[in-house]
C-alpha cells in the first residue's frame, strides 16, 4: 500500500475512532465541544492558523495538476491522431528517404497485425514565405506534402467555414493555408505566394491561396505555419521526386487512447526497419514522449511549490504544537481536578484527541478548499507573467489531489495533536492543581539522555552514511544531529545552554562554510534544500532562546534606572521564562522569511549581474543574424556594403563576423555515447574581435604552421589557437559539468586537453582537442567553436546553416537595422536576434516568476501571524492577575500596554533577524561555491526591508488588539479574576 492510501486509511479509520468514542463516551464528548464553544474567537484563529499548511499543499498539487493537463492538451493539439513518426533525423534536420520504405513498412505492420489505423507519407520543408498582394512575409512557415488518399485516419482539413477538403481536391499550383500561415502571411483565397526553397542554390515555387482552413488537427501539426500541397506537387516543386521525409503514424483508439499501445507499435516499426535495412530511420513516440514530458512538468511545478511552501508547512506544524501546549498550560488546573474526581489518563488523552480532531478535520478541508483558491490565484499570474508561447492556460484541478492535500493535512495535524495531547496526560494531580512547574526529577533526566544517545546514534548513522556513499543527503544533516545529540547528552547533566549553544554554532559552521556537501549527480537537490533550511533556522533559534535573556538582562544592568527599565524588564521576562513557546513562535517566522529572503537574493543578484551576464553571452555583439532553411549567403558582405553604411558597426565591417553553423553529434574520444551539439565555424574576423572569456585553459599549443609549441596567456590567444591549429576547439560552460550547479546529463562532460570527435549523419568527422573552456554555459551560442575552415573542409555545404555577428555602434538603431536587414535578405530566411533585449526579457519573467514565489511564501506568515496573536491571547489570560498586580503597585495603561508591545516586537524581531541574516549569509556560501566566477554578489536591501517592513508591521497590527485590552483592564476585576 502507497504512502497516500495508507494515510488516508489512517484519517478514515481516525474518524470512525473519533465517531465511535463520541458515542461511547458522551461525557468526553460534551467536554471537548465545551472547550470549543467558550473560545470561538481562539478557536477561529486556531483554525486560520492550521489550514494554511493544508492550503499550501493542496495549491502544490492543484498547480501540478493545471500544467500537467495544460501540456498534454498542447500535445493532443500539436500531434493530433499522430502517434508515433519514423523519419531519418540528425541534429534537428530531416533527411529524405525513399517513398517505397512506406510500402514496406505498411505491409509490415499489416502482417504484424499491428493496431494502427492510419500510416501517411509527408514530405516536409521549411522556407521563407511572401505574400506577393501585401508584400508581407515569414522566414520560418512550414510547407507539408500530403497524400490524401493515406490521410483518412488522421481527419480532413477543416476550411473556416466548416467544408472537410483534402490536398487532392487542389489544382496544381495551389495550396492550404492554415489559420496561423495565413494570419502572418495576411492572406486571402485566391492571393499568390512566392515560396523560396533551397539549402544551396535558391528555387522560387509560386502557388496560390485556395482556402484558409482551421488550425485543429493535421491543421494544427506542431503548431506550425503551414501551406498544404499535394505530395506530388511538392515532390515536383522541391526536386524531391518519389521522396519523403517524414511518416506519420496514428493507432487505434483516437487521439487519447491511441498511445496505450504504442510500445507495440513501435516495436513493430523498429522491427520493420531493421528487416528491410532501412539505414538512417528512427522510430520517435511522438505521443508518449509528449506526454511523459507534460507530466513531468506538472510532478517538477508540484515539488517546486511543495518545496517553496514546505516551511509554511512546517511553520503550521510548529503552531499546532504551541496551540496544544497552551492549552495544556491553560486547563493545568482543570485537569488536574478531572484526575482528581476519577478521570484516567487515557480519558484526559481521549478528551483532548476530540477537541485536535474537530480542529484537524475542519482546518484540513477548509485549507484543502482555500489551497484551489490559492491555486487558481497562481495560475492566474502564471498566464500573464510566464511566457508559455501557444500554450493555452486553463486552471484544472484533479479532484484527488484535494482529497490528497486534505488527507496529508489531517493527517499531519493528528499526529501532531496526540503527541501533544499523549504530553498532557501525564500530568502530576497535585502540581496541576495548584499550576506549579514540574520539578526535574532522575527520571526526566533520564529520559532526557536516553533521548540524547538516540539522537548522536542517529547523526552518527547519517554521517557514516553521507560519507561513505558520498550523499549530501547524509552529510548536510548527519553531523548537525550528532552535535545536538551531544548537546542534548549534556543538557540531561544540567548544562543545556552552553552545551546546545556550541552545537547550534557548530550547526551553522558546517552548513555555511563554504564546500559543497552535495552530491549533485545523485541527490535531490529539493530534500538537501529543505534540510539545509531547517538546520540553519534551528540551530539560530536555540542559540537565540538559550542566550537572548542573558544578553538582554547583561543589557538591563547596565541601563539606567529610569522609568523605562521596569517596563523592559517585565517585557524581557516572560518571553525568556518560556523558552519552548517563543522558540516555536520565532521559528514560524524565521522559517519563512529565511526562504523569502532567499529568493530576494536571487532577484538581487540577477539584477546586479545583468550586466555582466550580457557581457558574457554576447561577447561583444549586439545582434545575431542566422539562416536556417538556407546555408551560407552568396556575397553577404558585399550585398550588405551595397545596402547599408559601415558607421552603423563598431569598428566599420570589422565589426560584421560570421560562423558556419553545422548540428552534429559530439562524443568524447573513447566514449560510446553521443550528444547533440552545434558545431560553429567561426571566421577570422569573430576569432579577432569577440569578447568571450575563458573559466580554463591548456597553457600551450602546437602552431601546425611553424610546428613550434607556442603559450597561450591571453584571451585574445586562446581565440587565434584555433586559426593556427585546425585540430583545437573551444566549448563554452555548458560542458564543464564540476563547475555547473546541476550538470545536464545530456551534456558533454569535458575539460581542456580532452579529445572529441564530432560527425554528421554522412559519417562526416573530425576529431579535436579542447583547448579552452568559456566561462559562461552560452544561451545563443551554445556549443563547440572551431575554425570556419575545418567545417568548410569537412561538411557538405548543404548540410551547413550560417550565423552573423553585428557589434553596433552606439549611436545606432538596432531595431530599424534588424528590420532592414530580415528585409533585404528575406529569400534566404535571414532571423535577427538583439541580445541584450532577449535577455532582458527573460531576466524580467524570471524576476516576475521569483515575486510570485514570494507573494506565496507570504501566506506562510500567516502562520506565524496567527501563532503571535494566540499567544498574545493567552498571555493577557494567562497574566490577568500580574496585569492586575502591576496596575496595582503603579504601573499606568502606557506602562501594561508596552510591556505587551515590547514582547510582541521582541519575537517579531527575533523571527525576522534570524530568518533574514541566515538568508543572506547562506545565499552567500551558494555563491561562493557555486557562482562566483559567473555573478557579482550584492544585497538587495531596498527588497529586504521592505519584506522585514511588512513582517513586522503584521506582526504588531494583529497583536495590537489584544495588548490594548490588557492595559485597559481594572486593577480590581483582575485581581479577583478566575477563568
Amino acid at each position: 500500500m502507497a504512502l497516500p492510501e495508507m494515510a488516508l486509511f489512517a484519517v478514515v479509520v481516525g474518524i470512525v475512532l473519533a465517531g465511535l468514542l463520541l458515542a461511547a463516551r458522551p461525557l468526553l464528548a460534551r467536554l471537548a465541544a465545551r472547550n470549543i464553544r467558550r473560545r470561538t474567537t481562539r478557536v477561529v484563529i486556531v483554525v486560520l492558523g492550521l489550514l494554511v499548511g493544508t492550503a499550501v499543499i493542496s495549491s502544490s498539487l492543484v498547480v501540478g495538476d493545471t500544467l500537467s493537463y495544460i501540456f498534454l492538451e498542447d500535445v493532443y493539439v500539436r500531434l493530433g491522431a499522430v502517434d508515433e513518426i519514423v523519419s531519418n533525423e540528425f541534429g534537428g534536420q530531416l533527411f529524405s528517404f525513399a517513398e517505397t520504405n512506406l510500402t514496406q513498412i505498411r505491409a509490415d505492420l499489416i502482417t504484424a497485425r499491428s493496431p494502427v489505423d492510419g500510416i501517411a507519407p509527408t514530405l516536409l520543408k521549411v522556407m521563407p514565405v511572401r505574400n506577393v498582394a501585401g508584400n508581407k512575409g515569414n522566414q520560418q512557415i512550414t510547407v507539408m506534402g500530403l497524400n490524401a488518399s493515406y490521410e483518412g485516419a488522421f481527419g480532413p482539413l477543416t476550411t473556416r467555414d466548416g467544408r472537410s477538403v483534402d490536398t487532392g481536391s487542389l489544382r496544381p499550383d495551389d495550396v492550404f493555408a492554415n489559420a496561423r500561415a495565413a494570419a502572418d502571411l495576411n492572406a486571402t483565397p485566391g492571393q499568390n505566394l512566392t515560396l523560396f526553397y533551397g539549402t544551396t542554390n535558391q528555387t522560387l515555387v509560386h502557388a496560390t491561396v485556395a482556402d484558409i482552413v482551421r488550425d485543429e488537427g493535421t491543421g494544427s501539426y506542431e503548431r506550425r505555419a503551414i501551406l498544404f500541397m499535394d505530395l506530388r506537387r511538392a515532390q515536383s516543386a522541391f526536386s524531391e521526386n518519389s521522396s519523403i521525409n517524414l511518416i506519420r503514424v496514428s493507432n487505434l483508439g483516437g487521439v487519447v487512447e491511441g498511445v496505450a499501445v504504442s510500445d507495440q507499435v513501435t516495436q513493430d516499426l523498429r522491427i520493420s526497419i531493421v528487416s528491410h535495412r532501412l539505414i538512417g530511420l528512427r522510430v520517435q513516440e511522438a505521443k508518449a514522449s509528449g506526454i511523459a514530458q507534460a507530466v513531468q512538468i506538472g510532478r517538477a511545478a508540484t515539488e517546486l511549490f511543495l518545496v517553496m511552501g514546505a516551511f509554511g508547512i512546517l511553520a503550521g506544524i510548529l503552531l499546532i504544537v504551541n496551540i496544544f501546549v497552551m492549552l495544556a498550560e491553560e486547563r493545568k488546573p482543570e485537569l488536574g481536578i478531572a484526575r482528581a474526581v476519577g478521570f484516567l489518563r487515557r480519558d484526559l488523552l481521549t478528551a483532548f484527541a476530540l477537541e485536535g480532531t474537530f480542529y484537524a478535520i475542519v482546518a484540513a478541508a477548509l485549507g484543502a478548499l482555500a489551497g484551489l483558491g490559492l491555486g487558481y490565484v497562481m495560475i492566474y499570474f502564471f498566464d500573464r507573467l510566464v511566457p508559455h508561447g501557444d500554450v493555452v492556460v486553463t486552471f484544472h484541478f484533479d479532484p484527488a489531489s484535494v482529497i490528497t492535500a486534505f488527507v496529508a493535512g489531517t493527517a499531519l495535524t493528528w499526529v501532531t495533536i496526540l503527541l501533544a495531547s499523549w504530553r498532557v496526560s501525564r500530568l502530576n494531580i497535585v502540581r496541576a492543581i495548584r499550576d506549579l512547574p514540574e520539578p526535574a526529577t532522575p527520571e526526566r533526566s533520564r529520559d532526557v539522555l536516553i533521548a540524547g544517545l538516540l539522537t548522536s546514534l542517529a547523526g552518527l548513522a547519517l554521517t557514516a552514511w553521507g560519507f561513505l556513499t558520498n550523499t549530501g543527503i547524509g552529510k548536510i544533516p548527519g553531523p548537525p544531529v550528532l552535535a545536538i545529540g551531544l548537546g542534548i547528552v549534556a543538557a540531561s547533566k544540567g548544562r543545556a545552554r552552553v552545551a546546545l549553544t556550541l552545537a547550534s554554532v557548530f550547526d551553522l559552521a558546517w552548513i555555511l562554510t563554504p564546500v559543497g556537501l552535495l552530491n549533485q549527480r545523485t541527490d535531490n537537490v529539493s530534500v538537501a534544500f529543505v534540510m539545509t533550511g531547517i538546520i540553519l533556522v534551528s540551530s539560530g533559534i536555540l542559540i537565540a532562546v538559550f542566550n537572548v535573556s542573558e544578553v538582554l538582562r547583561a543589557i538591563l544592568r547596565r541601563a539606567s534606572r529610569g522609568a523605562g527599565r521596569p517596563v523592559l524588564t517585565t517585557a524581557v521576562s516572560y518571553p525568556t521564562e518560556k523558552r519552548f513557546r517563543t522558540g516555536m513562535t520565532v521559528a514560524m517566522f524565521a522559517l519563512i522569511l529565511f526562504m523569502v529572503t532567499l529568493i530576494s537574493m536571487v532577484q538581487g543578484l540577477q539584477a546586479s549581474s545583468l550586466d555582466t551576464f550580457v557581457r558574457q553571452q554576447s561577447g561583444g555583439y549586439d545582434v545575431i543574424a542566422y539562416t536556417t532553411s538556407y546555408g551560407e549567403i552568396p556575397n553577404f558582405r558585399q550585398m550588405l556594403q551595397q545596402n547599408f553604411s559601415d558607421r552603423l558597426f563598431l569598428g566599420g565591417w570589422n565589426g560584421v563576423s560570421s560562423a558556419s553553423v553545422l548540428p552534429a553529434k559530439v562524443q568524447s574520444v573513447g566514449g560510446n555515447r553521443s550528444y547533440d551539439y552545434t558545431l560553429w565555424g567561426v571566421d577570422n574576423f569573430l576569432l579577432r574581435s569577440n569578447g568571450y572569456g575563458f573559466t580554463r585553459f591548456l597553457p600551450s599549443f602546437v602552431n601546425e604552421s611553424t610546428g613550434l609549441r607556442e603559450d597561450l596567456t591571453t584571451r585574445e590567444s586562446v581565440w587565434l589557437s584555433l586559426r593556427y591549429n585546425h585540430t583545437l576547439a573551444i566549448v563554452d560552460r555548458s560542458a564543464a559539468g564540476p563547475n555547473q550547479f546541476v550538470p545536464d546529463e545530456s551534456r558533454l562532460q569535458i575539460v581542456p586537453g580532452d579529445g572529441i570527435r564530432a560527425f554528421d549523419a554522412a559519417g562526416h568527422a573530425v576529431n579535436l582537442t579542447i583547448v579552452g573552456v568559456l566561462e559562461q554555459a552560452l544561451q545563443f551560442t551554445s556549443g563547440v567553436f572551431v575554425d570556419q575552415d575545418v567545417v568548410r573542409a569537412v561538411f557538405p555545404a548543404q548540410e551547413r546553416y550560417t550565423a552573423y555577428f553585428f557589434q553596433m555602434d552606439p549611436t545606432a538603431d538596432v531595431g530599424a537595422f534588424r528590420s532592414d536587414l530580415e528585409r533585404v535578405f528575406f529569400p534566404y530566411g535571414l532571423q535577427t536576434i538583439d541580445i541584450r533585449e532577449e535577455i532582458g526579457r527573460a531576466f524580467d519573467a524570471s524576476q516576475q516568476v521569483l515575486t510570485l514565489m514570494e507573494a506565496y511564501l507570504g501566506i506562510g506568515l500567516l502562520v506565524g501571524i496567527a501563532g503571535l496573536a494566540v499567544i498574545t491571547l493567552r498571555a493577557v489570560v494567562e497574566r490577568r492577575t500580574q496585569i492586575g498586580a502591576l496596575r496595582a503597585i503603579g504601573f499606568t495603561r502606557r506602562m501594561v500596554l508596552s510591556v505587551f508591545l515590547l514582547e510582541i516586537a521582541l519575537i517579531a524581531v527575533l523571527g525576522v533577524g534570524i530568518g533574514v541574516a541566515l538568508g543572506i549569509v547562506f545565499a552567500y556560501k551558494v555563491y561562493l561555491v557555486y557562482f562566483a566566477d559567473i555573478i557579482v554578489f550584492s544585497i538587495p536591501w531596498d527588497r529586504l526591508l521592505l519584506i522585514v517592513g511588512v513582517a513586522s508591521i503584521a506582526a504588531i497590527a494583529s497583536t495590537a488588539q489584544p495588548a490594548i485590552r490588557a492595559s485597559r483592564i481594572p486593577p480590581a476585576e483582575a485581581l479577583r479574576y478566575i477563568e
